[in-house]
């Protein structure tokens, strides 16, 4: 999880998706299916990574910063 937590912090000091496209959404689904992973579970600690990391936020941040969580989880979908 501290994979998606790195991009999305890039994504977030970026001010663009690029860097989590680019850098960790390619490919990632086939990965996970080669691997027998679990994509909805991936999917769920995203979530969960979201609310604990926009619990710690300021609300403005943590706005900002749910898009980026919500890009990956629906880059993995």
């Amino acid at each position: 999880m501290d994979y998606y937590l790195r991009l999305i912090t890039y994504g977030v000091v970026a001010g663009d998706v690029s860097p989590i496209e680019e850098i960790g959404l390619v490919g990632a689904r086939e990965m996970y299916n080669s691997l027998g992973t679990s994509i909805p579970a991936m999917a769920d600690s995203i979530r969960c990574m979201k609310g604990v990391a926009s619990s710690m936020m300021s609300g403005e941040d943590a706005v900002e910063a749910s898009a980026y969580f919500d890009y990956v989880v629906g880059g993995l979908q």
